[in-house]
């Protein structure tokens, strides 16, 4: 669970009306949804809320999460926060098969899929980001767009360094910051517990100013960029990237106070205004590190935005409106499941490293992750339990 919005799962309330909905195989163009937790399950509800819906294929890493579709009605399922819920189906499927994606009704090598992804919406870990694309690699191309519906950042780095190496050939990308709350109460059962915005930016193939230009230009067209903002749940808008990579930013620099030190500590968020000596410190290493970055240079209003007593302001407003929030890495630890550290604090150490600027409390915040994580899990394999609350 991000900290803005709440993830985790909660009971379903008697609905005050029910409607079902089904999207039209016949529809083109096509989407396909690859991460079907949370946010994932939202997107591929969302899809079906278009006038005029796409076709959606949904990419299933497991074969029995096609039983668990059809144990929900065949159906994803969503509850409003006012207890209406609201069905979609007519949903196509893909599984991996090894290294393959098959069709959902046969397992046999003739049925390996091969064609051109158009759309792709990404909303997997981060950490999940280049192994779940890699089988796909072949069906994605310069016509193809992928949506990173995601926490942190650096996966698109990570995606160009070891599969779409060539700027020329690699797909078109789009960044997707959402501040919903939706939680995952069973696979393709959601409830929609915080309405909020998302936001919606192309991502230039290069930082250079004239293919920049051309790639915005490109991008804007795009089938997912004009449509999910027509969707009232989806409560979308389209920016520039620089725009949209500023609330990334902002996004992430609240996440990097609030995720590791709530999960080292197995606390809430709220325990977090206890330490302000310690979120200035960190504001201010995240706002040299931002205000270094070569692609925001040319931007407007970046030193003002980003100076470190901006810049705590604003984690510390987002801190005080979710006191009570879990956030996710505190559930990944309990469970002594990865967490998305690298993407987070780990991002702000490898883009400092890069400019020549220290970063010691993420690169402490992150050691600190990793270590515990371990722990954790060496505990679960021995029978133990997992952390135990300690001391801010």
């Amino acid at each position: 669970m991000n900290l803005a919005f709440r993830f985790g799962s909660r009971s379903i309330r008697a609905p005050l009306a029910t409607r079902c909905i089904t999207t039209s195989p016949s529809q083109s163009p096509r989407v396909h949804v690859l991460g079907l937790g949370s946010i994932g399950s939202f997107a591929a509800h969302s899809l079906a809320e278009i006038p005029s819906p796409p076709s959606v294929t949904l990419l299933l890493h497991r074969a029995s999460l096609l039983d668990e579709y059809r144990a929900n009605g065949s159906q994803i399922t969503l509850e409003r926060n006012d207890g209406t819920i609201v069905n979609h189906g007519g949903y196509s499927f893909e599984v991996l098969h090894g290294d393959s994606w098959r069709s959902a009704s046969s397992s046999h090598e003739s049925s390996r899929i091969n064609d051109t992804i158009e759309n792709l919406i990404l909303s997997v870990k981060g950490y999940q980001t280049v192994d779940a694309l890699r089988p796909l690699k072949h069906r994605l191309g310069p016509t193809s767009t992928i949506l990173f519906l995601q926490n942190g950042c650096g996966m698109i780095d990570e995606a160009n360094e070891h599969l779409f190496t060539d700027p020329a050939t690699r797909p078109n990308y789009i960044i997707g910051v959402t501040a919903h709350g939706v939680g995952l109460n069973s696979p393709f059962n959601i409830t929609h517990t915080g309405f909020a915005a998302t936001s919606l930016g192309p991502v230039p193939r290069s930082l250079n100013p004239a293919s920049d230009i051309a790639s915005k230009t490109a991008n804007t067209d795009n089938y997912l960029l004009q449509n999910l903002p027509l969707v009232p749940q989806v409560n979308g808008k389209s920016y520039p990237f620089p725009a949209v990579f500023q609330q990334q930013l902002e996004k992430l620099a609240v996440n990097a106070f609030s995720n590791p030190i709530s999960a080292l500590n197995n606390a809430i968020v709220g325990n977090l205004s206890a330490i302000p000596a310690t979120r200035r410190a960190l504001t201010a290493e995240i706002s040299r590190v931002i205000l270094a970055l070569p692609e925001l240079q040319s931007v407007p209003g970046i030193k003002e935005r980003f100076s470190a007593a901006r810049l705590d302001e604003t984690v510390n407003r987002v801190i005080v409106m979710n006191a009570r929030t879990t956030v996710s890495m505190v559930w990944d630890l309990r469970a002594g499941r990865e967490t998305e550290i690298q993407y987070i604090n780990g991002y702000w150490a490898r883009r400092g490293r890069e400019l020549g600027i220290a970063t010691p409390i993420n690169d402490s915040l992150v050691a600190q992750v990793v270590e515990r994580t371990a722990e954790i899990k060496r505990g679960r394999k021995n029978g133990e339990f997992g952390p135990e609350s300690v001391r801010l």
